[in-house]
């Protein structure tokens, strides 16, 4: 028995006459299979990097450890990657987070 994995994919061999099953040579390929599959809208890697520096910017992790962890030599280039979240923007995720929490916790004794 055979497990799917998303990683590998089946392509013809026009000259031997037979499929070949390898890895993905494309990054963006394999990430707008995976996004269709996944049913998600289609992103690439560097959305994911920009995603984490920016959280870890957030929660006050030093920049030169930032800057190691993407693997760049320049301060100036993470710098780039950090987009921070302002006090309003802050502010109502929280409102958010506590609806959100309040809303499941009425359902949750509701259910009861």
């Amino acid at each position: 028995m055979s497990l799917y994995n998303p990683f590998l994919h089946r392509t013809p061999n026009r000259g031997a006459g037979k499929w070949m099953s390898g890895p993905y040579q494309d990054r963006k390929k394999i990430m707008k299979i995976l996004c269709k599959r996944a049913g998600v809208k289609y992103f690439r890697f560097h959305a994911i990097r920009h995603a984490g520096a920016s959280v870890m910017d957030a929660c006050n992790v030093p920049i030169g450890s930032i800057q190691r962890i993407l693997g760049h030599e320049n301060r100036k280039t993470t710098e780039i990657y950090l987009h921070s979240i302002g006090d309003s923007e802050r502010l109502a995720m929280n409102i958010y987070e506590n609806a959100r929490k309040n809303s499941h916790m009425t359902l949750t004794q509701e259910g009861a």
